[in-house]
């Protein structure tokens, strides 16, 4: 009986300790972001704008896509984005890549969003 007590309250624990750890996320990153992860496949400079377009296959497939790496994108652990890496973090949508093509810029898709957190291996 009081390991039964005992196992509900370490659950009822984590389930709280869980609600702050996202509630706090909420607060930093605004209403509107998303969770994102798998293997960086390319990686293009934006000439024209600050930042890169990271390309990824995504672990489950929806979150394949382009994101925009920006200067603001908090790197909380691992190298950065050096191409075939492993990468986990949080996005939000929108960004925009600008890359030169003579004689102007030309937008490059970023289908999913702008990079806000993220590892690496």
């Amino acid at each position: 009986m009081k390991q039964v007590l005992k196992k509900k309250k370490i659950l009822i624990f984590s389930v709280l300790i869980l609600i702050g750890f996202f509630a706090s996320f909420s607060v930093v990153l605004g209403a509107s972001f998303s969770w994102f992860g798998g293997r960086i496949t390319s990686t293009i400079q934006c000439t024209c704008s600050s930042g890169s377009q990271v390309t990824i296959i995504g672990y489950p497939s929806t979150f394949t896509g382009t994101y925009l790496y920006s200067p603001a994108t908090q790197l909380r652990t691992g190298k950065g984005i050096p191409g075939g890496n492993m990468i986990l973090g949080i996005y939000s949508p929108g960004g925009s890549c600008m890359m030169t093509a003579y004689p102007d810029c030309t937008s490059l898709p970023i289908t999913k969003g702008t990079m806000k957190i993220i590892g690496t291996n």
